[in-house]
């Protein structure tokens, strides 16, 4: 089972329950209802038929304005499935490796071989990535996209050595994570991997020179070592005349801005964004995914995750999931034409 057949499992098991209750309610209603007066009683029902109208009108109306975030559009996805097929004469889309032209011959950055994350929910079995196989290189810009429920961010958990897959290999510079403990893993992040979150996370009570300078106090760096670093990045993103203000005096995307800039601190081997338009209006998500594309152009690998696919197309190459599955791994030119 995928996690998102899980979600709409529960979410059809709670509305039978909601309706049981609505039964035991309204049986619950007629034994006591000989207690009351006629008047009272008709009174009563014609309470109850019009918050019943009303309560329905405003659920109708809920359904119509908010779309489902788990629906996936199937005809789009059959497409990107055909697609993918054609292109690598496979009907596995999860065994489907892509190699970008101008990599051909390199080694990965990133591999992944088979990722299965398999969680137990009671006796259900969910499969959040189901034997997924890709590989990233140096120098990419790839932006991972799905829906909720789709797998991408246990994907994305995995990438960022946040997580270990059930089974299958994760290899970044040819170390496998796959097996590896905690304190492990935590070296990792510290050493490869720099995070740019949705909501930034940026320490309320500090100034952004030690908002940026934080990864390089965890890697142990010189306290006059991190201090230059972490200029150069305010520098790099715009912010350094800012230095001594606290994230709160701050624009979103200046925020934002910081985040890119810690995450730049350490030299990592990768950049890994999660959603980081998510929470900014759309002229700021503009200028965030021009910083993104610039450290991309510097040389800097980075892998961003996102729902949203005019978001995605502003990457090189996209990397589609659904029910925990790879349907489309490519260019963004030719994702752009089959959705």
């Amino acid at each position: 089972m995928s996690l998102k057949d899980f979600i709409n499992k529960n979410k059809t098991e709670k509305s039978q329950e909601n309706e049981s209750l609505k039964i035991e309610d309204l049986t619950i209603s007629d034994t006591t209802s000989d207690d009351v007066s006629s008047k009272d009683e008709a009174d009563h029902l014609n309470n109850d038929s019009t918050a019943d109208t009303e309560s329905t009108s405003l659920e109708n109306e809920a359904e119509e304005e908010e779309p489902d975030e788990y629906a996936e559009n199937h005809d789009e996805i059959a497409k990107l499935k055909a697609a993918q097929e054609a292109a690598s004469g496979s009907s596995e889309p999860g065994q489907v490796v892509f190699i970008p032209k101008e990599h051909i011959g390199e080694l990965p950055l990133l591999e992944l071989h088979d990722i299965y994350k398999i969680y137990k929910m009671g006796s259900e079995e969910v499969h959040a990535n189901d034997g997924i196989s890709v590989n990233i290189f140096k120098g990419e810009f790839v932006a991972i996209v799905g829906k909720s429920g789709s797998g991408k961010s246990t994907l994305m958990n995995i990438i960022g050595a946040l997580d270990v897959p059930t089974s299958g290999k994760y290899l970044i510079s040819g170390q496998d994570t796959s097996s590896m403990k905690d304190d492990e893993l935590a070296a990792i992040r510290n050493k490869k991997i720099g995070f740019v979150f949705q909501q930034y996370n940026l320490l309320p009570k500090d100034n952004l020179l030690d908002n940026v300078c934080l990864p390089l106090l965890y890697a142990g760096v010189p306290k006059a070592e991190q201090k230059e670093r972490a200029m150069k990045q305010l520098e790099r993103v715009g912010l350094a005349d800012k230095w001594m203000q606290k994230p709160a005096q701050l624009s979103g995307g200046q925020q934002q801005r910081v985040s890119i800039a810690r995450a730049l601190a350490g030299d990592p081997e990768l950049i890994l964004a999660d959603e980081p338009t998510g929470a900014l209006d759309s002229k700021t998500s503009k200028q965030v995914l021009g910083f993104l594309k610039e450290i991309n152009e510097d040389g800097n690998t980075v892998v961003m995750i996102t729902h949203d696919n005019s978001i995605a197309l502003e990457a090189k190459r996209i990397i589609r999931i659904s029910d925990g599955k790879v349907v489309y791994d490519g260019t963004a030119e030719d994702y752009a034409k089959l959705i």
